[in-house]
């Protein structure tokens, strides 16, 4: 099915408040709509695709297997991995709106329960990859639209963080991996990126799984690369330094009043590193 084909069935079905009664087969739609993912028009992608996947999935509406398939169609390298690694090319709306599918499928998940631990370790395993290869951070595109793949991939990760299947190591893994797009060094974050990776960060510490060691390595990882003594270029260690300090200004205020472990040693810990900074 082509690009407006599909945006006029789409549309019709909006129109209809997303029903199926009138859809005999939704699944060999949304395969279709996968194709589509990467539409450069905003409405089709955004309003249309992704708005409808995000709406069938909460309403049960593909069987578990589907969504499983669904799943693992978003990760392959022809969507989730799609021209990884360029900058400034349009292949960047496949790959952020592949990964936006993993937070309703493992919302699915949550409510009744169907992917198995090999499952998870395979999100992780893709996910973890992706993050650490994005390098298109370009929040917004005129005249296209949302990309925002810093926020989007942190969404996944938020879900992703409440597998029980998850233990501290691979917590730790989803850490480090935020880490690298908190320390971006080719511009500043100006769409709230600081907010949305601070959600998936208090998710990760809420599984109380962490030792101080582990959270103390970590913030000391952010640290430095707030420290203007680095040896960088002065736009480079600039453009890192108003990341980090940002997302821990971010990430402070999130956690400022949870009292639960390990949240006040967190506090401490993002705290000294602030006061350092300024100085």
């Amino acid at each position: 099915m082509d690009a407006t084909s599909l945006k006029e069935q789409l549309l019709i079905i909006h129109s209809t408040n997303l029903s199926v009664d009138a859809i005999e087969q939704p699944y060999e739609l949304a395969l279709h709509m996968m194709e589509h993912i990467g539409s450069t028009d905003p409405v089709l992608r955004d309003e249309l695709i992704y708005v409808t996947f995000a709406t069938w999935i909460g309403q049960g509406i593909f069987s578990k297997e589907q969504l499983r398939l669904l799943l693992y169609k978003a990760m392959d390298d022809q969507h989730l991995f799609y021209g990884v690694g360029e900058q400034g090319t349009d292949s960047v709306f496949t790959r952020a709106f592949s990964v936006l599918l993993l937070p309703p499928i493992l919302n699915a998940d949550r409510k009744e329960p169907f992917l198995t631990n090999k499952d998870i370790e395979a999100i992780h395993y893709r996910l973890t990859t992706y993050l650490k290869s994005e390098k298109d951070v370009r929040g917004y595109v005129e005249g296209k639209g949302w990309t925002h793949t810093p926020a989007h991939a942190s969404d996944a990760v938020e879900d992703l963080a409440q597998s029980p299947y998850l233990d501290a190591a691979a917590l730790l893994d989803l850490l480090d991996s935020l880490a690298v797009k908190i320390m971006e060094s080719g511009t500043v974050y100006i769409h709230d990126e600081d907010q949305r990776i601070a959600y998936a960060v208090v998710t990760i510490l809420r599984r109380n799984q962490l030792n101080r060691h582990d959270i103390a390595s970590w913030v000391d990882l952010l640290g430095q690369a707030a420290d203007q003594t680095q040896e960088r270029t002065y736009v480079v260690n600039s453009l890192m330094r108003m990341n980090v300090r940002v997302f821990l200004q971010t990430l402070y205020l999130a956690i400022r009043r949870e009292e639960m472990d390990p949240f006040p040693t967190v506090r401490e810990l993002v705290l000294n590193v602030l006061e350092k900074s300024e100085h």
